[in-house]
């Protein structure tokens, strides 16, 4: 009994915070989801929960809270730590007798990722504004579809690194977010490899969702 107990304690002793659309807490998922990691996943939107700010004083999405209090943010610290915790190698390590080992490719890739996602949602929240900023909303959407010509462009690894999750998570954010957006037509080999990335189950059960 001690010891069932002890797994039941590990199964939900970390909670990630995020909400159903953002690209950022949905790489977390995927990282925990294909290392069979649970996460008690609490929903929140910090514009609108001021509160959440004693979880991450930067009032920002994702955060996970570890079972002794501890709060990791932001998602790139959160993947490492979820991939160290669960034993997986999305993250390529450094190899003494051999330097070219993908770790950095994957580095830039997640940062590439992430811009294009950042852009993204910049993009749609300045569209809210009564006024929208339709200069700076223009340059949002410049490095959406400059980011995505650079991955068009870019041979990816299998099975996936770090660096292609972000890459996906972010494309999913902009088919969901940005539906009028044609970036499969010039991006055909992006578009067939984002179409192979949709088919992990990790992918199917985290697709992005209005909250």
């Amino acid at each position: 009994m001690p010891c069932t107990l002890s797994w039941l304690l590990k199964v939900i002793e970390l909670k990630l915070y995020t909400n159903a659309a953002t690209p950022f807490g949905r790489k977390c998922e995927v990282i925990a989801h294909e290392l069979g990691l649970k996460l008690e996943i609490i929903k929140t939107l910090p514009m609108q929960q001021p509160e959440f700010r004693r979880i991450n004083p930067l009032g920002k999405i994702p955060a996970l809270v570890l079972e002794d209090g501890s709060v990791i943010f932001d998602s790139p610290v959160i993947c490492e730590y979820l991939n160290h915790r669960g034993g997986g190698k999305f993250f390529p390590g450094m190899n003494i007798f051999r330097h070219n080992t993908g770790r950095w490719k994957s580095q830039v890739l997640q940062a590439l990722g992430d811009g294009i996602a950042e852009a993204a949602v910049n993009y749609v929240i300045l569209g809210r504004e009564p006024t929208p900023p339709e200069a700076w909303r223009a340059r949002q959407l410049e490095a959406v579809n400059a980011g995505l010509d650079v991955a068009e462009r870019t041979k990816f690894a299998e099975p996936p690194t770090i660096g292609e999750i972000a890459i996906a998570c972010a494309i999913g954010y902009v088919a969901f977010r940005l539906p009028d957006l044609d970036w499969k037509s010039s991006r055909p080999k992006l578009a067939a490899w984002y179409a192979r990335m949709c088919d992990y189950p990790a992918m199917r059960a985290t697709e992005p969702k209005a909250p």
